[in-house]
C-alpha cells in the first residue's frame, strides 16, 4: 500500500514520463516538417522518414500503400517501394485496406471497434468491418489517407501504435500530420519530376542554346507561333464546314461582299452565283439515316470541287445547300456549263457502305450586275430561281430574272392578305349537286371554297390554297368550312328535296400528319354535325404519298366518327391500286380530265369499267367528275359511274351569307 508521498511521487513520474513522450513526438514532428521541406528524393525521404518513426514514435514501423490508380482501391493494383517502407497489403487484408480508404479520414482501428477523426477534430467510434471470413485483425493501427489535391492516393498506417486512450483525438492528428508531410513529399517529388521532364524536353529542343536570354527568346517565339496556330484553326473553324471542310455561309458571305465591290469599281466585271440544293436528300437522310447523309454529302461535294474552275468558290450553307460564286464571269454560258456538268455529276451513282444511291440538283443561277447592293440580295434571288427549278421538274438549272422577284413579292402580299382573310372570315362556299346517274336525283352536295377578295373579287382555290398549305393556314380554313357545312346540312333538313342529303368536303392531307391534328378534326365534326355518316371527307393522292402506313392510321381512326371517305381526283396521277384495296374509301372521284377523255380514249373508257368491277368486290363507288356535256354523262354511265358532277349537271352556287356566319376556328 503506498503512502500519500509514493503515490505523488509515482505521479510525477508518469507525468514527466509522458511529457518526455510528448517533446519526443514533437521532436519527430518537427524533424518530419525539416525532411519534407528539404529532401526531394522520394526514395532518400522513406529512408529518413522510417528513421524518424522508429526513433521519435512509439511504433517500430511506418507503412504506406500507393495506389496506382486514385479511383481504384482493388487489391489487384497496388505497388508499394519494398527497399524502403513495408507495404499495407502484407499487413492487412484488402478488405480492410479499401474500408479504410473508402473512410478517407485518419482512423484507430483494432479487432473491436473504429475510431475515426471528423473534421470538426471530435471522434466517432463504429463497429470492427467484419466483411468476409478473411477479414482479421491481430495489432492495433493508427492510419490515415494519402490525399493529394482532394484524392485520395494511398494509405499510410503505423501498426502496433501504443497511444494513451485519452489522447486519442492526440494520436490520429499525429498521423494526420505525418499523411500530410507524406503527401506533401510526393507532391513535390511529383512537380520535380515533371519539371526535370519539361526542362529535358527544353534542353530537346533549343539543343544547344543553354543561355537564359535565348531561351526565354525562344519560348517567346514559340508561344507566338502557338497563339498565330490557334488563332488560324479558330478562323478556319469558323469559316468552314465542319463535315465538307468547305467555307461555310459566313466565309462566302464575305468573299461575295469582296466581289461586289469589285464589281462596283470595275464596271466590266461581271460574276454569278449558283445556289445547289438536293432533291430528295431528306427521303435518304430519313431513312438510311444520318451517316449515309453525312457520307452522300461529302461524296457530292467533292463531285461539285470537280466541276468548277480553281479560281471559282464552293460552300455549303447548310443542310443539303451548297452555293458557288463564279468568279470572272465572260457569258451566261460559262454559267449553264458548269451548272450541266454539276447536274450530269451528281446524277451519277453512288455507293455508300454497299448501297446504290441516286441524286439530283436543282440550280438557281443569279448574274449579279451592278443594282445590287448586297450579298444577301444576291443569295436571295438566286434561291429564288432555286425554287423555280425545283418547280419545274427537279434536275435542272433556271436563270433569275425580274419577275421571279415580282413573283416572290406577289407571294409575300398574298401571305399577308391571306392571313388578313382568315381573321376577317372573307370565305364563302358554293355547292355542287352531286347527282344519281340513273334516277337523276340529288343525293348530295359537294362544299367548294371561294374567297371573296375585297379588291380582286371572287378567287377559286387554286388561286390561294397553295399559299395556305405553305403558310399552314389550311387547317384553319379548312375547320370553317366543316363549321359553315355542318350549319348548311341542318338547313337542308328542312327542305324536302334534301332532307337526307350527303354533303362532300375536300381536306388537306395536313390533317392526317399528325394524331393531334386528327383528333381536332374529330372534334369539329362532332361539334357541328349531328349525323357524321351524312358527312363524306375528301382526299386526294398527294395526302398518302409521303408516309402511307401512318396516314391510313390516320385514316382508320378518322372513320370512327361515323364519316365517310372518297378518294378524290383519282387517275390524274400514279392512282396506285394500293389506295383502292387497303385503305377505307367508300368513294373513289374520277378526275375530270379522265372523264372527259372517254369520248377519245377507249382505252380510258375501259379503265373505268374495270375499275368499276373492282369497286363491286371491294366496296367503293364511283363518282365521275368534271361532266360537261351529254356525250361525257353517257360513258360515264356506261362506265359504271353511280354518280355525277359537273356543269352540265349543276353548276356551284353560292348559299345565303347568313349561313356562313361563325368564327374561324384556330389550332391549338
Amino acid at each position: 500500500m503506498l503512502n500519500k508521498s509514493e503515490k505523488h511521487l509515482f505521479k510525477l513520474k508518469a507525468l514527466l514520463g509522458q511529457y518526455k513522450q510528448t517533446k519526443k513526438i514533437q521532436t519527430g514532428l518537427l524533424r518530419l516538417s525539416e525532411l519534407t521541406s528539404s529532401v526531394t528524393d522520394l526514395s532518400v525521404f522513406y529512408q529518413q522518414l522510417q528513421q524518424i518513426i522508429q526513433q521519435y514514435f512509439p511504433a517500430d514501423n511506418l507503412y504506406i500503400q500507393l495506389f496506382t490508380q486514385p479511383h481504384n482501391r482493388s487489391s489487384d493494383h497496388f505497388y508499394v517501394d519494398h527497399l524502403n517502407c513495408a507495404p499495407i497489403d502484407q499487413q492487412l487484408d484488402a478488405d480492410l485496406v479499401e474500408f479504410i480508404s473508402s473512410l478517407g479520414k485518419p482512423v484507430l482501428i483494432n479487432h473491436e471497434h473504429v475510431s475515426i477523426l471528423e473534421t470538426d477534430n471530435t471522434v466517432t467510434n463504429r463497429p470492427f468491418p467484419h466483411r468476409s471470413n478473411e477479414t482479421k485483425l491481430v495489432d492495433v493501427w493508427l492510419a490515415a489517407p494519402l490525399v493529394i489535391e482532394n484524392i485520395t492516393v494511398g494509405l499510410v498506417g503505423i501498426k502496433g501504435f501504443l497511444g494513451h486512450s485519452k489522447a486519442l483525438v492526440n494520436d490520429l492528428k499525429l498521423i494526420q500530420f505525418i499523411a500530410l508531410h507524406i503527401s506533401s513529399a510526393i507532391l513535390r517529388n511529383r512537380a520535380n519530376e515533371q519539371l526535370k521532364a519539361y526542362n529535358n524536353d527544353i534542353e530537346d529542343v533549343i539543343f544547344d542554346r543553354t543561355q537564359h536570354l535565348q531561351q526565354s527568346n525562344f519560348n517567346l517565339r514559340k508561344q507566338v507561333e502557338e497563339r498565330r496556330k490557334v488563332e488560324q484553326r479558330l478562323y478556319h473553324a469558323a469559316h468552314h464546314d465542319t463535315l465538307t471542310k468547305l467555307p461555310n455561309r459566313s466565309m462566302f458571305t464575305e468573299r461575295l461582299e469582296h466581289s461586289l465591290k469589285h464589281l462596283k469599281r470595275h464596271t466590266n466585271h461581271r460574276f454569278a452565283v449558283l445556289f445547289i440544293d438536293l432533291d430528295r436528300f431528306k427521303v435518304i437522310n430519313d431513312t438510311l439515316g444520318h451517316h449515309v447523309g453525312d457520307q452522300l454529302l461529302i461524296e457530292i461535294s467533292d463531285r461539285i470541287a470537280q466541276c468548277i474552275r480553281g479560281n471559282d468558290i464552293l460552300a455549303r450553307l447548310g443542310g443539303d445547300e451548297f452555293v458557288i460564286l463564279l468568279d470572272s464571269l465572260v457569258h451566261h454560258d460559262d454559267a449553264e456549263e458548269i451548272s450541266l456538268r454539276i447536274i450530269e455529276a451528281i446524277k451519277q451513282p453512288i455507293i455508300i457502305d454497299g448501297q446504290e444511291l441516286f441524286s439530283s440538283a436543282s440550280i438557281g443561277i443569279a448574274v449579279c450586275e451592278r443594282n445590287y447592293n448586297s450579298s444577301t440580295e444576291i443569295l436571295r434571288d438566286a434561291d429564288a430561281a432555286m425554287y423555280q427549278a425545283k418547280a419545274l421538274g427537279r434536275g435542272r438549272f433556271v436563270f433569275f430574272d425580274d419577275s421571279m422577284r415580282e413573283e416572290l413579292l406577289a407571294n409575300l402580299n398574298l401571305e399577308q392578305e391571306l392571313r388578313k382573310a382568315v381573321n376577317e372570315q372573307q370565305f364563302v362556299l358554293h355547292f355542287q349537286k352531286i347527282n344519281d346517274l340513273v334516277s337523276n336525283e340529288t343525293i348530295g352536295f359537294e362544299a367548294l371554297l371561294r374567297w371573296q377578295h375585297p379588291t380582286r373579287g371572287l378567287l377559286a382555290p387554286n388561286e390561294f390554297l397553295s399559299m395556305a398549305e405553305e403558310t399552314g393556314l389550311i387547317t384553319e380554313i379548312e375547320f370553317w368550312v366543316l363549321m359553315q357545312t355542318g350549319k348548311q346540312l341542318q338547313a337542308w333538313d328542312h327542305e324536302q328535296n334534301y332532307k337526307n342529303a350527303y354533303v362532300s368536303v375536300n381536306l388537306s392531307g395536313k390533317h392526317l400528319m399528325q394524331t393531334k391534328t386528327v383528333k381536332q378534326l374529330q372534334q369539329v365534326i362532332k361539334d357541328n354535325f349531328i349525323a357524321a355518316e351524312r358527312l363524306i371527307i375528301e382526299f386526294n393522292e398527294t395526302a398518302f404519298s409521303q408516309n402511307s402506313e401512318h396516314t391510313l392510321k390516320q385514316l382508320k381512326l378518322l372513320k370512327k366518327t361515323g364519316i365517310k371517305l372518297a378518294l378524290d381526283d383519282y387517275c390524274s396521277g400514279i392512282s396506285s391500286l394500293t389506295y383502292l384495296n387497303n385503305y377505307p374509301f367508300e368513294f373513289i372521284k374520277l378526275d375530270q380530265i379522265f372523264v372527259r377523255s372517254f369520248t377519245h380514249n377507249k382505252k380510258n373508257l375501259m379503265l373505268a369499267k374495270s375499275l368499276c368491277s373492282i369497286g363491286e368486290y371491294l366496296g367503293f363507288r364511283l363518282i365521275a367528275e368534271g361532266i360537261e356535256s351529254q356525250a361525257q354523262l353517257d360513258l360515264a354511265k356506261s362506265a359504271g359511274c353511280e354518280y355525277g358532277q359537273g356543269y352540265f349537271i349543276n353548276k356551284p352556287e353560292a348559299i345565303d351569307a347568313s349561313a356562313q356566319s361563325g368564327d374561324i376556328i384556330h389550332c391549338a
